[in-house]
């Protein structure tokens, strides 16, 4: 593997991950796991034979090797320069925060460790290993398929065999999976961050004092759906309108009928709203906001004081500190290059509630401690002294680099749009340039406006063309890259900009 295949190993126009070809019937039934036992299955199959543990050494080694192949002199050039170079007329300006978490990290160095240490076995992975199309097709490229979904949509592991070896994805997968996988005799490499498996145990403490497990996510995102497989009774919540339109429920009633349809693909078997409200704990998917999983935790423990008095609330509401901050400092670091910054959210409700108890110390407001993912990109990077903004400097345009199926990138799209700055939003460097070859480069872009959905984007549809994207003149271009986009991406965009101004 080198540098120059992880930025265009995927250069056709159609970039579909090869994925494991299936026998074109049904996808795989699987056990289904006592959801009390949820924990001790968990331990038990992570002190078993079947469950693979790299050492530090290794792990060490791997992300090193990982660096090699996925930095960028460029990209680290303008960091180490203080964010901010110039280069001709050309000023780019990277966002402080940017690219790969360090959970995403770990997730592919140990997939490339898991072929290096098993050559000769067949790998699959469950998903994706991230949302990144250029890494999924490089493990491609090793031998490593993704498993498809049968004609049912549900995912086939008819391929897999006893003795194969099975990477579970970053975003971890449900315990069924893990169920079946350990039935199947399989080897298994789970590199599930430790901020999702945080959440996982959150959701055990949850379950073990049996409260509902309200999850602030999207109910059909992986990491949603394997969070969701470790509750007994769960509610996905996927913005602030939800949130509140369930809590007034909680504290008024309301239309049930209406109430079951509108979370109908987003609450567990048997879930009934007049029961299952009246003791809860709030979880995330690791890319929602935190300032909206913040806002979600304090909406539902106010209206649990509210409804049965601060004297019970620990009977009713339990609080974890869940929240991993990537996605926001990415999220941050779009609003301070734009010399703006992030509104928390809102919620009339919330503050109404407020009103009332004033005086009042929450237990969400106590834990309100988070993972840090910038300490460990830091470390992995190395720190960086932010370069003075000279007076009156703005940036002219935005260059979003990622995954078109990204939500965490998209996110970022949506930032500099709501700002008013043109952006463009590519998952490749071949995008930039009308040339897949890098040859005769034109000042032309093809990218992913904000209306086309993940789905058209992934099938190369909805993507728009832009003739002379680059103004004539000096101009500065922010840059940033979302949470699964390692820097050789970013940095062979920004050298084809540089190509094209004729600068390289």
């Amino acid at each position: 593997l080198t540098a120059q295949a992880l930025s265009s190993s995927a250069s056709r126009r159609r970039r579909r991950v090869a994925r494991a070809d299936g026998p074109g019937g049904p996808g795989t039934v699987l056990p289904i796991v006592d959801r009390s036992t949820t924990k001790t299955f968990r331990k038990d199959l992570q002190r078993s034979d079947q469950y693979f543990r790299f050492g530090k050494t290794q792990m060490d080694k791997a992300m090193g090797d990982l660096k090699t192949v996925s930095g960028s002199d460029l990209v680290d050039e303008i960091r180490k320069n203080g964010f901010r170079m110039t280069i001709g007329d050309v000023t780019f300006v990277l966002a402080e925060s940017y690219g790969f978490c360090w959970g995403v990290e770990r997730a592919v160095a140990m997939a490339y460790e898991a072929r290096t240490f098993f050559p000769d076995k067949k790998i699959w992975g469950t998903n994706e290993i991230i949302h990144n199309p250029a890494v999924n097709k490089n493990l491609n490229n090793l031998g490593i398929n993704f498993l498809e979904n049968g004609n049912d949509g549900v995912k086939d592991f008819g391929v897999v065999s006893e003795g194969d070896v099975v990477l579970l994805p970053a975003f971890g997968a449900s315990i069924d999976e893990m169920a079946y996988l350990k039935e199947k005799k399989v080897q298994i490499v789970d590199t599930t961050c430790p901020w999702v498996a945080k959440v996982w145990n959150s959701v055990e403490k949850c379950k073990d004092k049996g409260h509902t497990t309200i999850i602030h996510g999207k109910y059909d995102h992986e990491e949603t759906v394997a969070t969701k497989s470790f509750a007994d009774n769960f509610l996905v919540i996927k913005t602030m309108e939800e949130a509140e339109y369930v809590v007034m429920y909680l504290l008024n009633g309301g239309d049930k009928a209406e109430f079951m349809k509108k979370f109908s693909k987003a609450m567990s078997a048997g879930f009934d709203p007049d029961l299952h409200l009246d003791a809860v704990g709030v979880a995330n998917q690791t890319t929602m906001l935190k300032g909206e999983t913040e806002l979600i935790g304090k909406l539902f423990e106010r209206a649990l004081i509210r409804k049965f008095g601060p004297q019970e609330i620990n009977n009713h509401y339990i609080t974890f500190n869940t929240i991993c901050d990537a996605t926001q400092e990415r999220q941050d670091a779009m609003y301070k290059m734009f010399n703006t910054e992030y509104e928390a959210p809102k919620s009339k409700i919330y503050a109404e509630l407020e009103g009332e108890q004033v005086g009042l110390t929450l237990q969400s407001e106590k834990n309100a401690e988070k993972l840090s993912s910038r300490k460990m990109e830091d470390e992995s990077r190395g720190e960086a002294v932010v370069a003075a903004v000279p007076t009156g400097g703005k940036v002219d345009m935005c260059l979003i680099v990622g995954g078109f199926n990204s939500s965490n990138t998209a996110h970022l799209l949506e930032i500099a749009e709501e700002e008013g700055v043109p952006a463009y939003h590519v998952d490749f460097p071949e995008r930039l340039g009308g040339s897949f070859d890098g040859t005769n480069l034109r000042n032309v872009i093809q990218h992913k406006p904000l209306k086309t959905t993940p789905a058209q984007a992934m099938k190369e549809e909805g993507l728009e063309s832009l003739e002379n994207f680059l103004p004539a003149g000096p101009i500065v271009i922010g840059i940033t890259s979302g949470a699964s986009t390692p820097d050789t991406i970013t940095g062979a965009c920004l050298e084809r900009i540089l190509q094209i101004r004729g600068l390289r």
